[in-house]
């Protein structure tokens, strides 16, 4: 039994080498060749006895990926609109393969063939690039500041992501820095917030400037700056609209109610009776007890007062420049006035501890239409902060 278990391990380790050998040379042929690099480093790293099928793939991966690599940059250096960022990525891929291939150098096989790798020399090609690129990018991004300074706002967002570019080839590139900082004042929308009445009536003094106390820290970004309060001179490119519609405030109502809580307490105990009536006993001759049960109770009265607030109406993100409404949806809250004021008689163990929370409260003046009001204001908040966030994406 042993023999066939170990017949089977042995057939089994032989498949999987050769399912493996199999997919290592599928790979090459199909020109996968950084896949198969991959592979075939992961059996040869810490392999002292390493397989020659693996050692031959990664050589022919190798070579064919940096030739494929050097052609695919010359013939783009060689057209009039060359894309030098593309041809710098092309030669770091070299110089990142080529570095991790660098700890198995010498690769040697268990049968003592040497692989050969031959490096690129990559570093001037990396060096010519990189400038390439980086007067590429300062080029492109005049070109788009240009733009922007004639009050496209798009177009100065891309001159700064050009000139922001620049630093990866070459930090402090000519004036790049400041032209950055240009294009990012130039590229920024500015959004302001309004509210309009359309209830046909009055709103509450204090219901505007409390609704449009919004944390605007949360909503803008490094190119949309939301300022609830307009600035002198500033000119805004989208405004976000509150149009408030309706407001509903209900009679003030309370109401009445007494209820009972009941409950089943232990109290003490109490003799066990036998047959005849007689206490019974144990087999010590002792009494018997259990423990006696009683229901108590306690008469509730409550008083209930309530009253609400509910404001509604509209948002809508106007784009001031296009004079078009970019975004819109409804908005409503309410504001909740209830109190719960009760009293009781009988056994205070009977209560509830719903009951209990509300024992002792008093009936309380009802708040005014305009402290409800004001209080959905504050509910509002929130709602219109998360509004006007989901809008911004839009722009």
């Amino acid at each position: 039994m042993k023999s066939i278990t170990t017949l089977l391990i042995a057939l089994f380790l032989i498949s999987s080498v050769m399912s493996c050998g199999k997919k290592v040379q599928t790979l090459v042929d199909s020109g996968d060749y950084d896949q198969t690099i991959e592979l075939s480093m992961r059996k040869l790293v810490g392999d002292k006895n390493k397989s020659p099928k693996y050692v031959k793939a990664l050589e022919t991966a190798f070579k064919r990926a940096n030739a494929e690599d050097i052609d695919r940059a010359n013939r783009m250096k060689g057209s009039a609109t060359a894309d030098w960022v593309r041809i710098h990525s092309i030669y770091r891929k070299i110089n990142d393969r080529q570095l991790n291939i660098k700890p198995l150098i010498p690769l040697v096989d268990k049968n003592g063939y040497e692989a050969d790798l031959r490096f690129v020399r990559v570093g001037p090609m990396l060096n010519e690039a990189g400038n390439q690129a980086a007067v590429q990018l300062y080029t492109e991004g005049e070109r788009l500041l240009a733009l922007g300074r004639q009050g496209d706002k798009a177009a100065a967002r891309q001159a700064y992501e050009s000139f922001e570019s620049i630093a990866y080839y070459q930090r402090d590139y000519r004036n790049a820095n400041s032209l950055m900082r240009e294009a990012e004042e130039l590229g920024r929308l500015y959004i302001t917030v309004e509210m309009m009445n359309a209830t046909g009536g009055y709103l509450p003094a204090g219901f505007e400037q409390e609704l449009l106390r919004i944390n605007a820290s949360e909503m803008q970004d490094r190119w949309r700056i939301f300022e609830a309060a307009k600035k002198p001179g500033r000119q805004y490119d989208y405004v976000a609209r509150i149009i408030m519609r309706n407001i509903d405030v209900s009679p003030e109502r309370s109401s009445e109610r007494q209820y009972i809580d009941e409950k089943e307490i232990i109290d003490g105990t109490e003799y066990i009776l036998d047959e005849r009536g007689n206490v019974a006993k144990d087999s010590l001759g002792n009494d018997r007890t259990k423990p006696k049960k009683v229901i108590i109770r306690a008469d509730v009265f409550e008083v209930f007062q309530n009253k609400t607030a509910v404001v509604s109406g509209s948002f809508e993100l106007y784009d001031i420049n296009q004079r078009r409404v970019v975004d819109q949806g409804d908005l409503t809250a309410e504001a909740v006035f209830e109190n719960y004021a009760s009293t009781f008689q009988g056994d205070r163990r009977a209560l509830s501890s719903q009951t209990r929370l509300r024992i002792g409260n008093r009936p309380q003046q009802f708040p005014s239409n305009e402290e409800l009001i004001l209080d959905a204001a504050e509910v509002l908040k929130p709602i219109l902060a998360e509004r006007i966030a989901t809008s911004y994406k839009l722009i």
